[in-house]
């Protein structure tokens, strides 16, 4: 920033004191500088994360390393391939709080086996992600050579793809006892792949005697490693528990048609549910090709019976082969449908499809095809308008279109070629809808049964819907908000897609000036939603899409979030600010909505740390007065939105959340920042304060007294912040700084 000092003689600065001016207030002996702390401490978290995720990549590549150059009968190489393992999940285990295992799993986003060469894995520890994409991303961020962490990546994912490994789940070891474990366990798992090459039995030294031990076969009648990991464990030789293993398969073969609730997907995972078995055995402290964890993230969930009963059927379908049952289960319940291209969709449908007709035959059928459907419609409407547009339906054919040296064409299913097209016929009767803002348009009736089908309603109710949103809008396009705040109890029948819709389509249509007027309405519509979290996922995929732009509709986008994550949304009556009393109490609090939120924006973090980034820059500069374009966000929007931001953080936590008000704190939390000695800082003295303070809550909130050294700084410069106040109100909001402070540090924060 330029340096905006004035040089004025005695008398004029005398007056120019008096009459309130900014200079005088600056703190003697104090240097301001020109640094932007929060974007320092974004960056340094930032830093931090990245340096996680290096080792993340380091850890795959340690078993990588083992997996290929681990030989049992040279303990000296064993030695120091375990050495370093260790020095890594040492690294891990100081980050315990953010999760308690590594997940490591192949996204089968392409049938192309050389497609394996881009790093078609993903690591997973706790809400943080790395990807062959991230890695790029991440090297480039870090200004070093993007070479050294993408080769390593390919190297360690070439490996796990050679031994037909698609997934490796591993438990942080805790205590020296987990960690000797742990690593005995990988020793067996090598063993194993060892055995499987030579087409022999494992041989390893038990009590410094070699050992033969014959694999145990899983269900599908194919050596299995965590059944054999799970026996050598515990002692048992392999043919007592093959005889476990038919025993429950019967079990489970049995159940299958029966009400019995089976959340497994496996016979390796069933065994841990009988009580006679969890208090005898050792659980293994790495699973590998466990095909649900395609489908889980978390240790602590279990999978639906619904799910079990698709991850088992695909795994039939397959032959249990786990690299194909992978990417058939990728087509279902996948995560990454947004980002996909028309070829890679097309596949998927193509292998769902092949799953569908193996469904049909089957008794339970009807249930599980429900399952498939449901969750791959749900998925085909995060694609976008343009994907579809490169989809083609051919009788029951799908063709991608897309301009590629070769496209795919393959069969599918009769269901699933009729939501193919039903999505294109969407996005044509969405851009109608879009267009009636401003010019009659006409619908027939193939776009009235479309947006009955899409909004779950009676085709008398989507051209109701259509009548409801026409009469919002005169014959210039202008908006009228008395008649769309009569309307929005008539809007409760279409719960299902009409936020979405609203938000994405008929906000961008409208003309400027009645955007803010629309943007309000919608809170009183969110008051009544039943699903708050199909609208959170639309704010925040949003924000995100738009991270490196500031725009009013960000203020909206927070402030109705805000609403999203209360029961009792309708304690907050402002419409033009969310009040800090939310952050008091958690009563109101939808624990399940805010943990969606925290794990939404842990896996999106650069986008939010670049959200906040952006916003922030955009409030120096018009302190400083540099933005004089009055179509953007002036001072008073900017701190606004800042503070909408803060207080859902707060409110919503995890990873991200205490990042960003880590790093504000940064900023806020220290009299000499820049943001302090802008031409306009000392009018909006107040304002820069109230984010201070709503900071310091929220911090509060997620940390103990064994952190509260967090807040120290802080408390050690409120006497400098005093003097650079004027007024009364600004000295009260020190004052109360100061409280929640006190408050925190003796552990009675609110």
């Amino acid at each position: 920033m330029e340096n905006k000092d004035i040089q004025i003689d005695s008398a004029a600065q005398s007056l120019y004191a008096d009459l309130g001016g900014i200079e005088e207030r600056r703190l003697k002996g104090v240097s301001f500088d020109q640094a932007d702390r929060l974007a320092q401490g974004l960056q340094e978290e930032q830093r931090q994360y990245d340096a996680l995720r290096s080792w993340m990549s380091r850890l795959v590549y340690q078993i990588s390393v083992c997996l290929q150059q681990l030989d049992v009968s040279k303990g000296g190489a064993e030695k120091i391939l375990f050495a370093e393992l260790e020095r890594i999940l040492r690294i891990f285990r100081k980050s315990q709080h953010i999760g308690k295992s590594v997940l490591i799993r192949y996204r089968g986003a392409s049938q192309n086996p050389d497609a394996m060469k881009k790093g078609d894995y993903e690591i997973i520890f706790g809400n943080i992600m790395l990807s062959y994409e991230v890695a790029q991303t991440m090297s480039k961020r870090r200004g070093v050579d993007v070479s050294e962490l993408t080769d390593r990546m390919e190297k360690s994912f070439e490996a796990l793809w050679t031994q037909g490994i698609t997934n490796i789940f591993l438990k942080i070891p805790r205590q020296a006892n987990d960690l000797k474990r742990l690593l005995a366990s990988l020793k067996i798992i090598v063993c194993f792949y060892e055995a499987q090459q030579k087409n022999t039995p494992l041989t390893f030294v038990r009590g410094g005697k070699p050992v033969n031990y014959n694999p145990v076969n899983n269900e599908f009648n194919m050596p299995d490693p965590n059944l054999t990991l799970l026996a050598i464990l515990n002692g048992l030789p392999s043919e007592k528990l093959q005889s476990i293993v038919q025993k429950i398969d019967q079990w489970m073969q049995k159940s299958a048609s029966s009400r019995t609730s089976l959340r497994f997907a496996s016979v390796y995972d069933a065994i841990f549910s009988f009580k006679k078995f969890q208090k005898k055995i050792i659980q293994p402290p790495i699973e590998v090709n466990n095909i649900k964890w395609m489908i889980m993230y978390k240790e602590e969930k279990q999978l639906s019976k619904k799910k079990a009963q698709v991850a088992r059927l695909a795994m039939d379908q397959t032959g249990g082969s786990t690299v194909q049952t992978s990417r058939v289960l990728r087509g279902v319940y996948g995560d990454d449908y947004a980002r996909i291209d028309s070829q890679q969709v097309a596949e998927r449908l193509q292998m769902t499809s092949q799953l569908l007709d193996n469904i049909e035959e089957k008794e339970e059928g009807k249930e599980i095809e429900t399952e498939v459907l449901d969750n791959v419609e749900k998925r085909l409407g995060k694609v976008s308008d343009t994907v579809f547009d490169n989809l083609d339906m051919i009788g029951n054919e799908i063709q991608d279109t897309s301009p590629k040296k070769e496209s795919f064409i393959g069969k599918i299913n009769n269901k699933i070629a009729g939501m193919v097209g039903f999505y294109k016929r969407r996005s044509v009767t969405k851009k109608k809808m879009t267009e009636m803002v401003h010019q009659a348009i006409d619908f027939n009736k193939q776009d009235f049964k479309t947006l009955a089908r899409d909004f779950n309603v009676t085709v008398e109710e989507a051209k109701n819907l259509i009548q409801l949103l026409k009469q919002c809008f005169d014959e210039n396009g202008n908006f009228r908000r008395s008649i769309f705040v009569n309307i929005i109890p008539d809007l409760d029948l279409y719960e299902r897609r009409i936020f979405d819709f609203l938000w994405h389509n008929v906000k961008e249509a409208l003309h400027q000036k009645d955007r803010p007027a629309f943007l309000e309405c919608l809170q009183l519509l969110v008051e009544r939603l039943k699903q708050p979290k199909n609208s959170m996922s639309v704010l925040l995929e949003d924000i995100a899409k738009n991270a490196n732009v500031v725009r009013f509709a960000d203020q909206k986008a927070f402030m109705l979030s805000n609403r999203l994550v209360r029961s009792k949304s309708q304690e907050i009556v402002s419409y033009q600010i969310t009040p800090e009393d939310v952050l008091m109490a958690d009563k109101s609090l939808m624990r399940q909505i805010t943990n969606y939120a925290a794990w939404k924006m842990d896996r999106n973090q650069e986008k939010f740390f670049e959200k906040i980034r952006t916003i922030h820059h955009r409030l120096l500069q018009n302190l400083d007065g540099e933005n004089e374009d009055t179509r953007l966000l002036g001072i008073r929007e900017l701190l606004v939105l800042e503070r909408e931001a803060y207080i859902f953080f707060a409110l919503v936590g995890g990873n991200t959340g205490r990042s960003v008000l880590l790093s504000a704190l940064k900023e806020y939390g220290n009299p000499e920042s820049e943001i302090y000695q802008m031409i306009s800082s000392q009018m909006y003295l107040a304002d820069l304060l109230q984010l201070l303070k709503i900071i310091v809550r929220g911090i509060g909130r997620h940390i103990d007294s064994t952190e509260s050294d967090i807040l120290g700084p802080v408390r050690t410069r409120l006497g400098l912040f005093s003097q650079m106040t004027s007024t009364i109100h600004e000295k009260d909001i020190i004052q109360q700084i100061q409280v929640h402070i006190e408050d925190t540090v003796s552990g009675n924060a609110s």
